[in-house]
């Protein structure tokens, strides 16, 4: 074990896995191995409404709490949970999730686009860009992690099945919404970056360290493509009742 010490904090690393606080330090719910994280709402409800589900955990946070529901889909168990927007957050869902005993997870949510396409296009990142700061407490520094082939593959196997269109691509995972300046869209667009998102990388770290398999979903609301006009569009909302689907078959065959 090694304390690795920089003059910038964020580059500072601790190669022990375990921490002071543990997920599940105050529970003891046991879940299956497989879970989707939704970054949505309503749709979670709408599902829980017209489906068959069970409450099987909660996470509380100071200013919500997040309900565990498992339901049974295509003839297997799984557990699905709604994630709350940025890496910091979202890793805390994931980390718990894990302590309850799951292994594989697909997450899926909107991401704003920085190449020209129609609103609501599929994108299945393999590569995140390390922009934010939660994935940098889970994995020594580097620029990117890969995501895990098997979940990309199980992901591409639902979106053929269903006859969407689609494009693997690089994210840029941000944690500064509002720090995404001209200069910097132009520079990850030059870079190879297609898309942008806030939890991508996060996620993808807190998986490797904690040794589960882990792939996202992204489809596209807002448009950046043109970096003189920021186009909210319809932020995607059609698209979100569709991802839900999209992504509990995709955990049925990672």
């Amino acid at each position: 074990m090694a304390l690795i010490k920089n003059e910038i904090p964020i580059l500072e690393y601790d190669t022990d896995s375990q921490a002071v606080i543990m997920p599940g330090h105050h529970w003891d719910y046991k879940f299956c191995e497989k879970a989707v994280m939704l970054f949505m709402e309503s749709e979670i409800e709408d599902f829980v409404k017209t489906h068959e589900c069970e409450v099987v955990g909660k996470f509380e946070s100071v200013t919500k709490i997040f309900y565990v529901y498992k339901t049974v889909h295509s003839g297997m168990e799984i557990v699905f949970v709604q994630a709350p927007l940025g890496g910091a957050s979202s890793v805390q869902i994931m980390d718990q999730l894990i302590a309850g005993g799951v292994k594989q997870i697909i997450a899926t949510g909107c991401c704003g686009a920085l190449v020209e396409g129609a609103e609501g296009e599929f994108f299945v990142p393999t590569v995140a860009l390390r922009h934010e700061g939660t994935s940098y407490h889970y994995l020594p520094p580097s620029r990117e992690i890969e995501l895990d082939e098997k979940p990309i593959q199980a992901i591409e196997t639902v979106l053929n099945r269903a006859g969407f269109y689609y494009a693997k691509c690089k994210t840029w995972t941000t944690d500064g919404f509002y720090r995404e300046t001209k200069e910097m869209v132009l520079y990850r667009k030059e870079e190879g970056y297609s898309v942008v998102e806030m939890e991508c990388a996060s996620l993808a770290a807190c998986a490797r360290k904690r040794g589960v398999t882990f792939g996202q979903l992204l489809f596209t609301a807002d448009s950046l493509a043109n970096i003189n006009e920021h186009d909210i569009r319809n932020w995607g909302n059609d698209t979100f009742a569709v991802a839900l689907q999209l992504a509990m078959d995709a955990v049925v065959e990672v």
